[in-house]
C-alpha cells in the first residue's frame, strides 16, 4: 500500500489535494486560506497569477520621443508620467483615515521591442496597484507620502545606474525579474 502524501499546511494526509502552477500540492481547504492570504505558493513562494497592490488612485500616460537614451543608440525613448493627487489613506495603508501626499514621477525606457514590453508589464503592474504604495520617503524621510514599490525605474536620461540612469545595460532584464516576482509576465 502506498503512503499518502501530507500537506505541507497541514502536516495531515492530503484531503482533496490541490496542485498549483508550480506542481506543489495541498488540501484544497489549506491552500485556498493560503492563498487568500498571499497569493503565492506557501512552499516556493511563486506568484499564483497577479498580485494586487494597496496603490492609491492616480494615471499612468506615455509618449515617445525621436530622443534616446545613453546605451540605446539608434532607438528613440519612451517618456512614462505617473500623478498621483493627494488624498486620504485607506484601510489598505499603513495610517488609515490619515492625509497623504500625492506625487509626480516621470520615468525613461528605450524605445525598443524589450522597452515596449517592459512598457507593457509596467501598465499592468499599474493597473494591478503595484508600482507606488503610500508610507515614508526615502528621499525626504517624510511620512505619508506616495512612494515607489519596488519596481525600478530610471527617472533620468542620464548618470547610469547609481543616478537612476541610462546606460545600465542590465536593468531591462532586472526590471522583467523583479516584475516577475509580482506575477507580471
Amino acid at each position: 500500500m502506498m503512503a499518502q502524501k501530507s500537506c505541507p499546511i497541514c502536516l495531515d494526509p492530503m484531503s482533496s489535494p490541490r496542485s498549483l502552477e508550480c506542481k506543489h500540492s495541498f488540501c484544497v481547504e489549506c491552500i485556498q486560506t493560503a492563498l487568500n492570504v498571499c497569493n503565492r505558493c506557501p512552499v516556493c513562494q511563486q506568484p499564483q497569477g497577479i498580485i494586487t497592490g494597496n496603490q492609491p488612485r492616480g494615471q499612468m500616460t506615455f509618449y515617445t520621443d525621436r530622443n534616446g537614451v545613453p546605451g540605446y543608440e539608434g532607438y528613440g525613448k519612451i517618456v512614462i508620467s505617473y500623478q498621483f493627487p493627494s488624498g486620504v489613506q485607506g484601510s489598505e495603508h499603513p495610517n488609515p483615515g490619515q492625509h497623504y501626499q500625492g506625487t509626480s514621477r516621470t520615468a525613461y525606457l528605450p524605445d525598443n521591442h524589450e522597452g515596449r514590453q517592459v512598457l507593457q508589464f509596467l501598465r499592468r503592474a499599474f493597473d494591478a496597484r503595484l508600482v507606488f504604495t503610500v508610507g515614508t520617503s526615502n528621499t525626504t524621510g517624510l511620512s505619508n507620502q506616495v512612494i515607489w514599490n519596488d519596481i525600478h525605474h530610471k527617472t533620468s536620461i542620464s548618470g547610469g545606474p547609481y543616478g537612476f540612469g541610462y546606460p545600465d545595460p542590465g536593468y531591462l532584464q532586472r526590471v522583467k525579474e523583479e516584475l516577475a516576482t509580482k506575477g507580471i509576465r
